[in-house]
């Protein structure tokens, strides 16, 4: 079988995702990946894949659009390079899969050249909402909004990370034909990068990601004054791109001994030191609307065996509280995170239980599991 990707996005952690997917497939099967000239996941796709620059990197991550720093010329340049999918058709391969999305550019040039008409096409949903256009997440709502005003394509398979997804996607107008639930595995290769010897410090938590509202991140910071009552050592390691609020910041500002912040983009061979060096991670995330299906920096989280605190969005309940994997709070809200920190943070019997089932799920989540499910995807729908 030889199955072909298209990677929409330079930017961010979904570029990992495909490259891992990419390579565990690709002991199954032919692989070829159509990607832009410059990903965040250029060194981990392995030799067994065949990668074809075909299009313009597109640089613009999340906070870019949130601050409005984007470059219209260029954003525009990128996009129209895209018209370039054309190039599968010198691939013809068994299934084409868009494992980021289908974002707005995907669809306009799957539309105009045909290619879900002349191979089956699978499409891989990260994030859903309900409302369909959810004002409180302005990137979002545009895309849906130009999107849905672009003719419909055939989509033959849609996989999701979660049953709820699952719900949601079969309510959308241009549903596929088939869906499918498939966890997101866990990424290994942020292992891979020399941090054995970095040891877990002391009461530090990480969050890592894009610093934006709808991931907690402002309760997580407003929580930490209130954990200092137990812990007075704790440290919030905060290492993504983008701006904190004014009151977040003015929390910082009078703890600064209780924070260290990375404000920007974390390239690969960093990860594993901030991972490593955290005594458990934090993913309060909102995901109103039942968008968050699952996340990569839970799956580094487990990757590296960390207790993780959570909040209920998407599948968290069940990968972190019903596991074992770590606390999940009811509400995003200073004291509610508080209290999960100060549980795990002064009770080492927990984390210890915590951080061997994080490593169980690691193993459970891996990518020759998640990757045998995805071909065997691609064989009905080549059938």
């Amino acid at each position: 079988m030889n199955v072909a990707y298209v990677l929409s996005q330079g930017s961010g952690g979904l570029p990992h995702y495909v490259a891992e997917l990419a390579n565990a497939v690709a002991k199954r099967a032919d692989v070829t990946v159509l990607k832009p000239t410059e990903t965040s996941a250029d060194d981990v796709f392995s030799a067994d894949v065949e990668v074809v620059e075909a299009f313009r990197p597109i640089d613009v991550t999340i906070p870019d659009l949130y601050r409005l720093d984007v470059s219209p010329l260029r954003l525009a340049r990128a996009l129209s390079s895209y018209r370039h999918m054309d190039r599968l058709r010198r691939v013809d391969p068994d299934v084409v899969h868009d494992a980021m999305g289908l974002f707005v550019h995907v669809k306009l040039f799957n539309y105009l050249h045909g290619i879900s008409e002349d191979y089956p096409f699978v499409v891989t949903y990260h994030e859903l909402s309900e409302p369909r256009y959810p004002l409180s997440h302005p990137p979002m709502f545009v895309s849906h909004l130009l999107k849905d005003a672009l003719p419909d394509v055939g989509i033959d398979a849609g996989i999701v990370h979660t049953e709820r997804q699952a719900e949601i996607l079969g309510r959308m107008r241009s549903r596929p034909d088939r869906i499918e639930t498939i966890p997101h595995g866990a990424y290994d290769f942020f292992t891979e990068y020399g941090h054995d010897d970095v040891r877990t410090e002391e009461n530090t938590v990480l969050f890592f990601g894009n610093v934006i509202e709808e991931k907690g991140v402002e309760e997580l910071v407003r929580s930490i004054p209130l954990v200092r009552a137990d812990v007075p050592d704790v440290t919030l390691v905060v290492a993504g791109e983008g701006d904190l609020s004014a009151e977040a910041r003015r929390v910082v500002d009078r703890y600064p001994e209780n924070f260290e912040i990375h404000d920007r983009f974390v390239p690969n061979d960093e990860v594993g030191e901030l991972f490593s060096r955290a005594t458990l991670v934090a993913v309060p995330y909102h995901g109103r609307g039942g968008s968050k299906g699952h996340s990569g920096v839970l799956s580094t989280a487990f990757s590296f065996g960390k207790p993780v605190l959570a909040s209920t969005a998407g599948d968290f309940t069940r990968l972190v509280g019903d596991s074992g994997c770590g606390t999940v709070v009811e509400a995003v809200e200073p004291s509610r995170i508080a209290d999960g920190l100060v549980r795990v943070l002064t009770d080492a019997d927990e984390r210890a239980a915590m951080a061997r089932e994080s490593e169980r799920m690691a193993e459970k989540l891996s990518w020759d599991a998640i990757a045998e499910r995805h071909v065997e995807l691609y064989e009905r729908c080549v059938e």
